[in-house]
């Protein structure tokens, strides 16, 4: 049995907007059986970027006013799209290779907070685990259209779109150091082998100044890996990338 629902804690929501900024990306792109090295760095990425969002939603409420510990609710979600052209190969010189590269990550999950831990004598100052779990829908696509400069017979598209369904699950801890500062650092882990994604994974260090009464600035360091593979082959799909780079969010709490 739960406590009364008059001892028990209205629910909190944050909700925010955050950039993951890549200063560098390597791994392996596989398209149609044929693997090529990614190495870009900061100035490259920005060169090839078109669009970019990300946005996360948190809803917690305590389990009792006594309690201090809380469920609740996470969405995360985010989208980025490069696109990539070589120009100027081939025997007639007039040769273009495109690439569109989209990826998109959306997370589902539920959580469960532990009581807080108090650094010194006042909840000002406090500790505060959450551990989570869910599902993420992924959606990837790789296509590469190369155009030597002869017939149209000789023209190809290569790749496509792949989309699946993993499990996650997670963990953060977040250091309360005033009613203005905070420092979370927070990690995943998904696939598991399920759906062609092995194992990918992400930790995030990320400092938080309140400069309003619900309105937080984040900032921080990401690293996220993502090991992806889809047929055999000729066929063979695959994605086995780390990116790591700043981390940059504004959040609103009510």
């Amino acid at each position: 049995m739960g406590a009364p629902l008059e001892e028990a804690s209205p629910w909190t929501f944050d909700v925010g907007i955050y950039a993951f900024i890549p200063v560098s990306v390597k791994g392996t792109s596989t398209v149609d059986g044929g693997s090529v090295g990614l190495d870009l760095q900061g100035s490259d990425i920005w060169k090839l970027l078109n669009f970019a969002i990300s946005g996360r939603g948190e809803a917690w409420r305590a389990r009792s006013a006594k309690d201090g510990s809380a469920f609740g609710f996470v969405l995360d979600g985010q989208y980025v799209d490069l696109n990539v052209e070589r120009q100027g190969f081939g025997p007639t010189g007039s040769g273009e290779i495109e690439a569109d590269i989209r990826q998109a990550i959306v997370d589902m999950m539920i959580g469960y907070r532990f009581a807080a831990v108090p650094i010194g004598a006042k909840l000002d100052k406090r500790v505060e685990v959450d551990m989570t779990t869910g599902i993420r829908y992924n959606y990837l696509r790789q296509k590469i259209e190369v155009t030597p400069g002869l017939p149209p017979p000789l023209a190809a598209n290569l790749g496509g779109d792949r989309s699946w369904i993993s499990p996650v699950v997670g963990l953060r801890t977040n250091w309360v150091f005033s009613d203005t500062w905070n420092l979370v650092v927070r990690g995943d882990v998904s696939g598991f082998g399920v759906s062609g994604e092995n194992l990918s994974w992400s930790v995030n260090s990320i400092a938080g100044y309140r400069f309003a009464k619900s309105t937080t600035f984040r900032f921080g360091y990401r690293v996220y890996d993502i090991d992806f593979s889809d047929g055999e082959g000729a066929n063979e799909f695959a994605y086995n990338v780390i990116q790591h780079g700043p981390f940059l969010g504004l959040s609103y709490r009510f």
